[in-house]
């Protein structure tokens, strides 16, 4: 970020707490419990959000190389993204055409050709058919109409988008509606990612952005791990389209303050930055790092959660890959102990019916935003 932007942020920060104020939504937010727990709400989701727009999958540092890849899904949709021999990117539905296997799964490199694990048909790394053992015993099914199914991929800022439908022109500038200014100045594509990691939980997808955009939990939920380390009443928000970015900071940013003069302020090693990317990914600045929350919806009431870490630089030392496990370790310790589990307990709770709604205050108002825009692209699609 650069560092005009940073002292922008700080002096915002600095008049809260003058004033004892922060940013904060228009008006509460009532949010009927069936937006979380009725399933045909949640079908409807799956189209609008995840079939018909573009869906952030990862960072391009995950396929720095060509021949190198990652399997993820959009909604229920497996998929493939391979980086191809002229630096571009390709994708496709991650199921061989034979008997729909996957081809791939994870991350990884090297790749001169892909070769499903079932009955080894094997494919270009854009996808055509390359062979089918025993060719003969298909010669009436066509090879051209053989091929791994594609889809739209598009990378820029360090991003990977992709969409479903094939044809489709994806242009992240467009989706981001004016956050890829700011996304830019992080020059992601330096970055090298050291790991993911997934988990599958009980609640429905959209309660893991929930716990993500508000700190007003973190003093009681969070009491005996990071709340001494952070001001949970003084935070940053700005909107961006659909699309909001968040700033909490750190106690730390005292010392800053204190001893340094304000040209020479530097925001980014006292903040935890978050920028939402709808419908279901968060991209955290965060210390030295950069970490990618992809939550992926399998049913109403589960999905799964994946957590990718960056390093600035590749982990050559086993100092450096000590240091960057046990930040993923620390962050993965803190929500799967501690927000998760909450968020298991409050889809239960909605779940009965014994609650009609939910309550979003003013001082959440990223939490309320992020309900709000998901209203929106499901009620334009209806209009549509």
């Amino acid at each position: 970020m650069r560092v005009e932007r940073q002292r922008e942020l700080i002096e915002r920060y600095l008049k809260f707490r003058s004033e004892e104020w922060t940013d904060v939504a228009e008006a509460c937010m009532r949010n009927p419990a069936s937006a979380y727990v009725d399933p045909v709400r949640f079908e409807r989701e799956m189209k609008v959000l995840f079939r018909e727009r573009p869906v952030p999958v990862g960072l391009g540092a995950e396929c720095p190389e060509p021949g190198s890849y990652l399997a993820t899904r959009i909604g229920k949709v497996p998929v493939a993204i391979v980086r191809q021999t002229d630096g571009t990117l390709r994708g496709f539905v991650n199921a061989c055409r034979h008997r729909a296997a996957p081809v791939l799964s994870g991350s990884g490199s090297g790749l001169r050709a892909l070769v499903c694990p079932y009955h080894a048909w094997s494919y270009r790394l854009d996808g055509e058919l390359l062979g089918r053992p025993q060719d003969w015993g298909f010669e009436d099914v066509p090879r051209a109409e053989c091929s791994l199914r594609p889809i739209a991929v598009a990378e820029r800022h360090g991003l990977i988008y992709a969409q479903l439908r094939a044809d489709a022109a994806i242009s992240i500038d467009d989706v981001l509606e004016g956050m890829q200014t700011e996304i830019a100045e992080y020059d992601l594509a330096k970055y090298t990612h050291f790991e993911t990691r997934s988990r599958e939980w009980n609640f429905n997808w959209k309660l893991v952005i929930d716990t993500f955009t508000e700190p007003y939990h973190i003093p009681s939920l969070h009491r005996r791990s990071i709340s001494p380390y952070y001001d949970d009443r003084h935070s940053v928000w700005d909107t961006y389209g659909l699309h909001q970015r968040t700033v909490n900071f750190r106690r730390s940013i005292d010392r800053e303050l204190a001893e340094k003069p304000p040209e020479e302020r530097r925001l980014l090693p006292h903040t935890t930055i978050e920028y939402f990317l709808l419908p279901n990914a968060l991209l955290t600045h965060q210390l030295d790092h950069v970490e990618l929350w992809r939550v992926t919806p399998i049913t109403v009431d589960r999905c799964l959660v994946s957590t990718s870490l960056y390093a600035p630089e590749p982990p050559v030392t086993e100092s450096a890959k000590k240091h960057w496990k046990k930040n993923l370790d620390m962050l993965l310790q803190v929500t799967e102990t501690e927000d998760f589990p909450m968020m298991a307990e409050i889809h239960a709770a909605l779940a009965s019916g014994a609650l009609s709604e939910v309550v979003y205050g003013r001082i959440e108002p990223a939490l309320s935003f992020f309900h709000r825009s998901i209203n929106r692209l499901l009620e334009g699609a209806a209009a549509g």
